[in-house]
């Protein structure tokens, strides 16, 4: 009962606010940013899921080896300004793998491609944990806004031993709409 109070007073709030009913344009620059290397291209890109701003991002590697190779989520980090900002999420991951920083790896076959959209873990929210995975379709993870600004991924591919990196980093801004919120 009290729970409830609070979020309706926050909603109430907010819908006051003159700053929050105002509509703003999101943008990416560029709006999916590559990264290029003799074994693999990665493309990384902002994505508006459910809203009008950006709130997760796509990451789709393609393996350009005839061996598998390895995404190691966790050594790979959500970078927000030149900073390191912590590890990414996505639907279906166990949250005390998350805690334990034994997420596993995602392999990408030889000469294949690998999806996932991904989130940074520091800017969801999540509703009451009562099952052993992160899904969205069961909503107990919501994907907070991205904020403006520099907002990248360092991304760490494992295969044979060796391990590579990748900073790729794409710009966030947005703007007010003219005429609204007057």
């Amino acid at each position: 009962m009290y729970r409830k109070l609070i979020i309706s007073t926050a909603i109430f709030v907010l819908l006051l606010s003159p700053a929050c009913s105002r509509e703003r344009l999101w943008k990416s620059t560029p709006a999916l940013q590559t990264f290029n290397s003799p074994s693999y291209v990665a493309r990384f890109e902002p994505l508006k899921k459910e809203a009008d701003f950006f709130n997760w991002f796509r990451l789709t590697v393609m393996n350009k080896t005839g061996k598998d190779m390895e995404i190691d989520w966790n050594r790979t980090k959500y970078i927000h300004k030149g900073k390191d900002q912590g590890l990414f999420v996505f639907s279906g991951i166990a949250p005390y793998t998350v805690k334990n920083l034994t997420i596993p790896a995602d392999v990408i076959p030889a000469n294949g491609t690998f999806s996932r959209d991904i989130v940074p873990f520091k800017l969801i929210a999540f509703t009451p944990l009562r099952e052993q995975s992160i899904d969205t379709k069961r909503h107990n993870i919501i994907a907070g806004l991205i904020p403006e600004g520099e907002n990248g991924i360092l991304l760490v591919i494992r295969q044979g031993g060796k391990i590579a990196r990748a900073k790729i980093v794409v710009a966030i801004e947005s703007r007010e709409l003219k005429g609204q919120g007057d």
